[in-house]
């Protein structure tokens, strides 16, 4: 795996945050506003995988209906301080072996791919609402969450 020597400043965004941003019905609607807020007042790029696009837009799609999906995948895909990187073989087979050792039973095949995506990329910060999921992998995959 290939795994960029250069600190990045950008921050990984999991699913959870453009889902609940793009639903005023979800119960961490209120939360994102805030931290779009900072995200804006730092400009602070946001860099999300494939995987997270697809995982994204079909959640959104189920919950709010096809308009807002689609307003939201345009979005992701025009907006100048969101990068969208593809989970190649590669970084799947990465993906794999982080899904294959560890045990939490919440714990998903793209969650493994963010941790395989923000190591090849060399980022540091995750923003993601999963918490307690993204604890335990903390440590072991040196990076923090981000302050929300």
């Amino acid at each position: 795996m290939l795994i960029c020597m250069e600190e990045n400043s950008s921050i990984f965004a999991d699913s959870n945050y453009f889902v609940a941003l793009f639903n005023p019905a979800d119960a961490l609607y209120r939360n994102t506003l805030p931290i779009t807020r900072k995200l804006n007042a730092e400009r602070r790029s946001l860099v999300i995988s494939n995987f997270i696009f697809l995982e994204t837009v079909t959640i959104v799609s189920q919950k709010r209906g096809r308009d807002v999906a689609l307003e939201l995948g345009k979005y992701l895909l025009s907006d100048r301080l969101i990068e969208i990187i593809h989970i190649d073989e590669e970084l799947q087979e990465y993906s794999w072996e982080v899904f294959k050792r560890e045990r939490a039973k919440n714990l998903s095949f793209v969650d493994c791919s963010i941790v395989a995506a923000m190591k090849s990329e060399n980022i540091s910060e995750l923003l993601t609402f999963d918490m307690k999921d993204f604890k335990g992998l903390q440590s072991k995959y040196h990076f923090q969450l981000y302050d929300i």
